[in-house]
C-alpha cells in the first residue's frame, strides 16, 4: 500500500474572549476526540506526528507520541492563520468568508491574509515532505482554516468557505503521498474507512 499524508484538525476547543485562540484549551468533547484519535485505526506505519505549536494540536502530538511510541515534533508555521483580535460570531463568519473569498487582503487589519496563510503553510508541508523518504507516511495535526487553504493548494482550486465549513473537530483526511492527492474526504471519528496507511 502506498504511503499517506494524514491531516487533522485539532480537537474542539473552550472559546475565551480573555485570551486570543491560540492559547485556548480543550473543552471536555476535545478531551473524549483526543482518547479517540489515539484510538484510531490508522496510525500502524506512521513515522513522525507534526503539529504546530498550539496546545490545542500539540496536545494531540503528544499523545500519539505516548500511546503509540511515535516521534512528535511542533513546528511554527502549521499554526492556525494569525487572528490578532476578538470578533463576534456574526462578525467572524463574515471576515471567515472574505478571508478565503479574497485572500490576497486580511479582512480586517489584525488578522493574516489568507495568500500569505497559504503560502507559509505549504512551505512548511513541503519542507515536511523533503524530509521524509516517501515510503513514510506522515501524519500532521493542525487548523481548520489553513488546513481548508491547503487542501485547496492540492486540488489547484481557490479556497472554498464551504471546505472549512466540512471540516470537523477531531477530523481526519488521508492524502496519498506520491500524488499529494486527498483519497478521503475529513471523517470524524469512529474514523470508518480510514485504514491503516502501512500494512
Amino acid at each position: 500500500m502506498s504511503s499517506h499524508l494524514i491531516l487533522i484538525r485539532h480537537p474542539r476547543t473552550q472559546p475565551d474572549p480573555a485570551l486570543p485562540a491560540s492559547r485556548w484549551r480543550l473543552a471536555p468533547e476535545g478531551e473524549a476526540q483526543v482518547r479517540a484519535l489515539v484510538a484510531a485505526p490508522f496510525w500502524r506505519g506512521v513515522t513522525t506526528v507534526y503539529t504546530s505549536r498550539e496546545y490545542k494540536a500539540a496536545v494531540v502530538g503528544e499523545a500519539i507520541s505516548a500511546a503509540h511510541g511515535i516521534p512528535h515534533r511542533a513546528v511554527p508555521d502549521l499554526r492556525e492563520a494569525r487572528r490578532d483580535v476578538w470578533l463576534g460570531p456574526d462578525a467572524f463568519l463574515a471576515a471567515q468568508r472574505a478571508f478565503f473569498a479574497r485572500p490576497d487582503a486580511p479582512p480586517v487589519p489584525e488578522w493574516e491574509s489568507g495568500a500569505a496563510a497559504q503560502a507559509r503553510f505549504v512551505r512548511a508541508m513541503d519542507g515536511i515532505l523533503a524530509s521524509h523518504p516517501a515510503d513514510e507516511s506522515l501524519a500532521v495535526v493542525s487548523h481548520a482554516s489553513v488546513l481548508t487553504l491547503y487542501l485547496a493548494h492540492l486540488r489547484g482550486q481557490p479556497p472554498d468557505i464551504d471546505d472549512w465549513n466540512a471540516i470537523g473537530f477531531a477530523a481526519v483526511m488521508l492524502v496519498e503521498r506520491e500524488t499529494r492527492r486527498p483519497v478521503s474526504s475529513f471523517v470524524l471519528a469512529p474514523y470508518t474507512g480510514l485504514e491503516s496507511p502501512r500494512p
